[in-house]
């Protein structure tokens, strides 16, 4: 019951108490504030890491984390959200079409990991806010004044008696918000980093496009041909941009639902055989291809950069 086990093996929810873990607990809630994104719900997300480097602030300008009571437990819905295993809503009533997070288990185990944590939540007219310890609610939810729009924000304190080191590092939140802003075309990320006194904003309109573009002027190799960019919203969205350079190796970045894929997968392969079968069948069409030579897959690939993000 509760979340007990996330405090005793947190190596199962977030892989480790190192700093990767440590991170990952940031991920989860910006993952689900990017979740609102992609759903059409939210347009803005702040991260804010706090003057101390270990307090971090995710807010958006969603939904909002339902506040009702619920009928059965006679606690609020953001109570049972935050601190029970499971409760999120990603999947159930299609709340979501596409999700990132972990299914529901993310801002819970936050909470199971956090010293100190506050949501802060605007929704049905009201500012409403609830604080919680160690994974348990210390006090219970309040009903503030009056609030315009909807959001939330979430403000917690990773727990020194289950992590080593509890500061976070700049330059990796940086990097992760400037690829979530690559992937998610009309998202605006701001990261306000009150260590360093410095802020931060992330917006690109033609989204993995100009991805393409920033990895090729930063592989310093020269570049063949124009990128190329193609989507497809069938069900599910494909979007990929690849282009090649007189790089003699490939680069080839996957992501799924936003999530980094770096070991590849299916869709890492359906690109790279479908690339083969592109190149090979239109040299036949043309008759471009040499006399006695079989063109290779490796040979179609080298100098390949590519960017391919499914949902």
């Amino acid at each position: 019951e509760g979340l007990e086990p996330v405090r005793k093996r947190p190596g199962m929810y977030i892989g480790g108490v190192d700093a990767t873990g440590l991170h990952h607990l940031l991920w989860e809630l910006l993952d689900n504030s990017v979740d609102e994104a992609m759903n059409g719900h939210c347009d803005k997300i702040t991260v804010t890491l706090h003057k101390d480097g270990k307090t971090v602030t995710v807010s958006d300008n969603g939904r909002g984390i339902p506040v009702d009571i619920h009928p059965k437990y006679k606690r609020a819905a953001l109570e049972l959200i935050l601190t029970t295993l499971h409760a999120g809503g990603k999947f159930e009533n299609q709340n979501y079409y596409h999700s990132g997070g972990l299914h529901g288990v993310g801002a819970s185990v936050v909470t199971a990991l956090s010293s100190s944590m506050v949501a802060n939540v605007k929704r049905d007219g009201y500012h409403w806010e609830q604080s919680f310890t160690r994974g348990k609610a210390s006090a219970k939810m309040k009903r503030g004044g009056p609030a315009r729009g909807s959001g939330t924000s979430i403000t917690f304190t990773p727990d020194p008696e289950i992590f080593p080191s509890t500061s976070f590092k700049p330059a990796l939140i940086r990097d992760r918000l400037e690829s979530r802003s690559y992937l998610h075309r009309g998202l605006t990320l701001f990261f306000e980093n009150e260590v360093d006194k410095q802020s931060e904003t992330f917006f690109h309109e033609r989204g993995i496009a100009e991805y393409i573009e920033r990895l090729i002027a930063g592989s310093g190799h020269k570049q063949v041909a124009e990128p190329f960019y193609a989507e497809r919203k069938e069900g599910f969205i494909v979007e990929c941009a690849l282009a090649w350079t007189e790089a003699t190796d490939e680069r080839i970045l996957s992501f799924v639902n936003g999530i980094p894929t770096s070991s590849g997968g299916t869709h890492e392969n359906g690109l790279k055989n479908g690339l083969t079968k592109a190149v090979r069948n239109y040299l036949s069409v043309q008759n471009l291809t040499p006399k006695g030579l079989a063109i290779a897959a490796e040979d179609v690939r080298e100098g390949l950069v590519a960017v391919l993000s499914i949902y």
